[in-house]
């Protein structure tokens, strides 16, 4: 297959998963188009060549709705999508989360269309109400290939519908998240996560860890939280009755360069989210050297070098604090940052990620 094909994304042009997926696609010598039901909000997709978008502007406030019968504005941009999509005569569609961009493709028709389940669309839409669930698995049946983040997340949609599904990870861009230049071993060992203070993501969790883990051991410690979100003020709270206040800091939501220097200060990553349908952020940490602490939910054992990272059993918390204390005595090895690079080098680096995406179109 020579790479001049015309594919059409169906995908919200916010999300930085699109806009990393267009821009990769489009440095492999594909034409990309782009219909986005979100309102742009963003630049990346400015003066890009060989790429074209169309946005048809629902508000932000609907594109968050759960409202019982779902986003009815969905159902009104099927005519600029038509429109759209027969101006540009696309090869492949390739819509991008199964609720809403599922649906859309499904009404386009094109025979040759990829699906891609992203998160939320297959762990919480389908349990929304019976036209939700109706919605989703008419999605999933009508794409000619469907593809999954991750296994745990194909394996939920295959409680719908039960066809293959094919792998297709986000990937991490290697150039960018990197080992730090200089990391002295110092005796503080700096505990921390990088995710949304939400309830799901099980930052809460992580404080009564951090506490125990620093009631266990005599080296200095600290806990480093990096984001923001509803559970903010309940966390620090937390901290503060647990009596670690003093050793834990609330750093904000960072992007940019400042991610990567979040990652880069950590000398373990702990994610033990209730729910986690991939976990990239755990794949950036180990990109960036950095040993991970993580509980089997989800994706995130799919993500996790079991050489250098260590993943804790949902059912037994009593046993977390022991393994945070193996997980920082290995992070004092060198030579556990340069493996758990390695791991995200081989299996989940942005350019594997894209060669298996455009296997998936050169077979569809």
């Amino acid at each position: 297959m020579t790479n001049t094909q015309q594919i059409l994304f169906l995908a919200d042009i916010n999300s930085i998963h699109t806009e990393r997926w267009v821009k990769s696609l489009l440095n492999r010598g594909f034409r990309i188009a782009l219909f986005s039901l979100s309102q742009k909000s963003t630049s990346w997709a400015n003066g890009l060549e060989n790429f074209e978008y169309r946005c048809y502007g629902i508000s932000a406030d609907e594109i968050k709705s759960s409202r019982k019968f779902g986003k009815l504005s969905y159902f009104s941009a099927q005519k600029e999508a038509r429109k759209f999509a027969k101006s540009i005569e696309p090869d492949i569609v390739h819509a991008h989360y199964a609720s809403s961009y599922g649906t859309l493709a499904r009404q386009l028709g094109h025979p040759r269309t990829v699906l891609s389940l992203w998160g939320s669309d297959v762990y919480e839409f389908p349990k929304r109400s019976p036209i939700h669930r109706a919605l989703f698995k008419k999605a999933v049946k009508f794409a000619k290939v469907v593809c999954s983040t991750s296994r745990d997340m194909a394996q939920e949609a295959k409680k719908y519908v039960d066809r293959e599904m094919i792998i297709t990870p986000f990937g991490v861009d290697m150039n960018r998240f990197v080992l730090a230049e200089v990391k002295t071993m110092m005796e503080m060992t700096t505990i921390g996560t990088v995710k949304s203070l939400e309830e799901i993501y099980g930052v809460d969790r992580l404080v009564s860890l951090y506490a125990e883990y620093q009631s266990k051991v005599a080296t200095p410690t600290r806990l480093y939280i990096y984001g923001d979100g509803s559970q903010k003020e309940a966390l620090v709270a937390q901290a503060k009755s647990l009596g670690i206040e003093d050793h834990v800091t609330f750093h904000g939501r960072v992007e940019g360069d400042a991610l990567v220097e979040a990652f880069q200060s950590l000398d373990v990553f702990v994610a033990l989210s209730r729910r986690e349908s991939f976990g990239v952020a755990a794949l950036e940490a180990q990109a960036c050297g950095v040993p991970v602490l993580v509980s089997n939910v989800g994706g995130l054992p799919e993500v996790t070098s079991l050489e250098t990272g260590i993943i804790v059993d949902e059912g037994a918390p009593e046993l977390w604090s022991d393994s945070l204390i193996n997980a920082a005595d290995a992070s004092r090895d060198a030579k556990t940052g340069i493996s758990t690079r390695q791991f995200v080098q081989d299996n989940f680096s942005h350019e594997v990620c894209v060669d298996k995406l455009i296997e998936v179109y050169r077979n569809v």
